[in-house]
């Protein structure tokens, strides 16, 4: 789990993410990348996992899991400032941790 002060926590700050951010398509996942205006501080990261993802709770919970693990390990690599909301792709379903690490690390490298 992440800490508090990592985490996008309102519907606002989502819907704003998704709005103006960068958009960064992985193999496995979506990545909106917004760095805000009136906000310092250290990067808020959050992930959308819905039913079109899978009508079973245990698969959405699972891909949550492994991603927040990846953002957990390689949250230095995010630079602050900024709201990050992460879509996992149907693709990512069926993967590991390790793969669904790879991805992530090669596309916040490349465009952070």
């Amino acid at each position: 789990m992440l800490r508090k002060e990592n985490r996008l926590s309102t519907p606002f700050e989502y819907k704003i993410t998704k709005k103006y951010g960068q958009k960064i398509e992985g193999d496995n996942f979506i990545l909106y990348i917004l760095k805000p205006e009136n906000y310092s501080g250290q990067p808020k990261i959050g992930f959308v996992v819905s039913t079109r993802f899978s009508k079973n709770a245990t698969d959405r919970n699972r891909i949550k899991r492994l991603f927040r693990e990846t953002v957990r390990k390689n949250l230095a690599l995010i630079p602050a400032d900024r709201w990050v909301s992460i879509y996992p792709k149907h693709s990512s379903a069926g993967k590991t941790y390790e793969e669904i690490d790879t991805d992530f690390n090669k596309n916040i490298q490349k465009n952070a």
